[in-house]
């Protein structure tokens, strides 16, 4: 596969704002609102500008418009030539249902850092298997910038704002990643090989779609994933959808973000496994070296994880090194 990095950002460009899947604030009076201009402010504290997409507002039951609609932004977005980079306004449950709709090869022809996680995967996915676009895994607006970043860790949001500067303006690549908490050597070892990954469910729900990549252009490669919110059995189901797919057989290391609010799948009487237990009785058998609790994901200022881009981990030295840029 050959990658495809975007153009670097510089202060005054101007960043669109997308949704693709939850829709936009609706009553300007609540929290929800606040916490949506506190993420522009937070884009415009770096010197950034803002331009929000022509249906941002629009509502169709809990999606942010119709799929047409939710990547008629996207595609307008790519079209634009004043627009340098996306970022999604919120996660959700939908953007899958975007991924028919979206211009590739408009994407390819005019590529621009796309910014967002959680089910903003799939988008990430679609688009680095149909382009080879780096997939910028990083802050949603409104959930990370304008709430989770600042709830969660503030004394860290700083940091993670200067990584996600970084990665947006740098073409040199950003080294050795310094962690915001403790991380943890789960199995240990040294790897280096590109990233790719992102949430879990996602990940899993392309699988067997066009929208995955294949797999000889993810050998080697460094898997990164986390969740959040969900069954401790789903992580177990996702960890053996990806092996049984071929996907552990290939790639060189796993880094594992952060998990909170996991639910016991068992009852009363049945014992429940550590989240540590339950992971590494799938990869019991794996050889590559895990690094966990790395900070990203949902609830924590997050570094980015940029799909398509070269790092290496050393999970004993609890170590994680980018050693490319994700732009040019």
């Amino acid at each position: 596969m050959n990658i495809l990095k975007p153009k670097h950002l510089n202060k005054g460009d101007t960043i669109g704002i997308v949704a693709t899947s939850f829709p936009f604030p609706a009553n300007q009076h609540d929290e929800y609102f606040r916490e949506y201009q506190r993420g522009v402010k937070e884009l415009e504290y770096l010197g950034f500008k803002v331009k929000e997409g022509k249906n941002l507002k629009k509502v169709k039951w809990w999606f942010a418009g119709t799929p047409e609609e939710r990547a008629g932004d996207i595609n307008d977005m790519y079209a634009d030539p004043e627009i340098k980079a996306i970022i999604v306004h919120e996660g959700g449950q939908s953007a899958i249902a975007v991924l028919e709709h979206i211009d590739y090869l408009l994407v390819k022809k005019n590529p621009k850092p796309f910014i967002g996680f959680s089910d903003i995967t799939n988008v990430h996915l679609a688009m680095f298997s149909q382009t080879g676009l780096v997939g910028f895994q990083g802050p949603l607006l409104t959930y990370s910038l304008g709430k989770i970043w600042e709830k969660y860790l503030p004394d860290k949001k700083r940091e993670g704002l200067e990584l996600f500067y970084n990665i947006l303006t740098s073409a040199e690549p950003l080294g050795k990643i310094v962690p915001l908490t403790s991380w943890q050597s789960w199995k240990s070892g040294s790897c280096k090989g590109m990233l790719f990954g992102g949430n879990l469910s996602m990940l899993t729900s392309l699988l067997g779609t066009k929208y995955f990549p294949k797999l000889d252009s993810l050998d080697g490669c460094i898997l990164f994933w986390e969740t959040d919110n969900t069954d401790s059995y789903r992580i177990e189901r996702g960890l053996l959808q990806l092996k049984y797919a071929g996907v552990l057989d290939v790639i060189s290391g796993m880094v594992i973000g952060k998990l909170p609010d996991i639910r016991k799948t068992g009852w009363a009487g049945i014992e429940e496994p550590t989240l540590h237990d339950l992971i590494m009785t799938v990869l019991k058998d794996s050889k590559f070296p895990i690094l966990a609790e790395v900070d990203f994901g949902h609830k924590t200022v997050a570094i980015p994880m940029p799909i398509g881009i070269g790092a290496e981990i050393d999970s004993e030295k609890l170590s994680l090194n980018f050693i490319e840029s994700a732009v040019v």
